[in-house]
């Protein structure tokens, strides 16, 4: 979303007042984020705090979806057939 508007970690960042690597953590979930700091991106992304939420949301189901395919992929063939 924020290449989408334009924005590079480090332009983000500076809007809302954090550095480049919490903009990284927080993009790649490796960190939570306060509500203050959310709203600020929100705000700089033109957007709401709830679409940022279910867009990441989406994206967690989707690497849910991908470890469970990649799973399955492993079980050998006598094992696939039970399922």
């Amino acid at each position: 979303m924020r290449q989408s508007e334009g924005l590079t970690q480090y332009k983000l960042a500076e809007i809302v007042g954090c550095n480049t690597s919490h903009i990284s953590n927080i993009e790649n979930n490796y960190t939570t984020v306060s509500l203050n700091l959310l709203l600020a991106i929100a705000n700089a992304l033109n957007t709401s705090i709830d679409y940022l939420l279910s867009e990441q949301y989406d994206n967690s189901a989707f690497a849910l979806d991908h470890e469970i395919l990649r799973a399955i992929e492993n079980l050998d063939i006598e094992k696939k057939k039970k399922y």
